[in-house]
């Protein structure tokens, strides 16, 4: 009998494991989530989505609706090119883990002597500026500790400072580095650290460390002229952010940039993007290719703000770029070394400690860890965080978590 009590015991608690074997292993039939999605967008304005899911098991789910080009006849797939606006910010952030892995930085080095430019940059309080004290390292960057803000969206005290004799190559920083949580141009900065140590410039880094050999071969921060004709349309909802959905002019960039911008810069497909996002659920390896080792992507889901709050943050947006920036955090909610934490999970499944993060156009994207899934959502539209994007990604999240246990 006592055997026999062992037995059932033993089976319960290996039962009970969570392996790479049984979590994140089923996602419903690829033709019950066209049926869902398609049915969810006949209540929806949005011309065109693309959505994909993967889990552990590298099995897929997506979902792609409407049109490319909103006024031209060519169905949008998985394989046509958003720009990523702050989405680059992730591949930015792996970029520079990579040089700490190789010992070339410290997340911790006094960025003074490597920028002194940025390190100069003052701070503004209460309309006065002043000399900052404490130095910014790389983590303060990469957590958006940095002081540094957008006076387009996310401060108003910046949206309000005269700049007209202003000589620093950006705005005001808003606060001590490592005192506050501050969402802005930390990962330009990043960029410009990258290139420094290693003496290329970023688009020639992250091309040869990680959208190389990653296989993401439409990833760029100037589209070759050759596929420019994938650039999917954007469009905007007005002044207010409340009016009908209008296409914008210029989808073709006729300039190529000189300057990498590592905080909004790169173009990507989703098919692309979803290399690095299931890289990244795999702890840094995909296919046998390596871009990061385990512990670090481990750290990168760790709480890196201690006590600081995100919540208090980004109560100022400009309603034509941005809605409600409180709904994407709450005060549980921290920052990793590339992304936000959610710490509460979400009812259709999502666990906490899921780490997500978007981009201003409308583009998301979502590791749960302990479900073993990740997700991305594209679409090309102003202003951020606005509900019809939120609403059809719940709805394909929903979707696909319904038969993971």
């Amino acid at each position: 009998m006592k055997s026999t009590l062992k037995i059932i015991i033993l089976f319960i608690l290996v039962s009970g494991c969570r392996t790479e074997e049984n979590i994140g292993v089923k996602f419903p039939a690829q033709e019950q989530v066209t049926s869902i999605m398609n049915e969810a967008m006949k209540k929806n304005d949005l011309p065109a989505v693309v959505a994909i899911a993967s889990n552990i098991k590298n099995e897929e789910a997506s979902f792609a609706y409407g049109k490319a080009v909103w006024t031209e006849d060519i169905d949008v797939t998985e394989n046509h090119i958003f720009r990523l606006w702050s989405m680059t910010k992730l591949i930015t952030s792996v970029a520079a883990l990579q040089l700490v892995e190789r010992g070339e930085i410290e997340l911790d080095d006094d960025l003074s002597t490597l920028l002194p430019e940025m390190s100069e940059i003052p701070i503004l309080s209460n309309g006065q500026l002043s000399e900052p004290k404490n130095p910014i390292t790389l983590r303060h960057l990469l957590t958006h500790t940095s002081g540094f803000g957008y006076g387009c969206c996310t401060d108003l005290e910046l949206s309000q400072f005269d700049y007209e004799n202003w000589e620093h190559p950006d705005a005001p920083r808003r606060f001590e580095s490592g005192t506050r949580f501050l969402y802005g141009t930390s990962l330009e900065w990043v960029g410009r650290v990258i290139e420094k140590v290693t003496n290329s410039t970023l688009e020639d880094y992250i091309n040869s460390n990680i959208t190389g050999p990653l296989k993401m071969e439409r990833t760029f921060f100037n589209v070759p002229d050759s596929l420019k004709q994938y650039i999917v349309s954007s469009g905007n909802r007005g002044k207010d952010g409340k009016q009908p959905l209008t296409e914008n002019k210029g989808r073709i960039p006729q300039k190529k940039v000189s300057r990498f911008s590592g905080d909004d810069g790169l173009w990507s497909t989703p098919n692309d993007y979803m290399r690095i996002l299931k890289c990244l659920l795999n702890y840094g390896t995909i296919e046998n290719i390596n871009i990061l080792n385990k512990e670090t992507v481990e750290e990168m889901t760790k709480n890196q703000i201690g006590n600081i709050n995100m919540d208090s943050e980004g109560n100022y947006f400009n309603p034509e770029y941005c809605c409600d920036l409180n709904e994407l955090a709450t005060n549980s909610t921290k920052w990793g070394l590339a992304w936000a934490i959610d710490n509460q999970g979400q009812d259709y499944g999502r666990k906490p400690g899921t780490v997500y993060w978007g981009g201003m156009m409308n583009t998301f994207f979502y590791i749960d860890y302990i479900s073993g899934v990740t997700a991305c959502i594209f679409t090309q539209h102003i202003p951020f965080n606005h509900a019809e994007t939120n609403t059809i990604f719940d709805t394909f999240s929903k979707t696909i978590y319904s038969e993971i246990n």
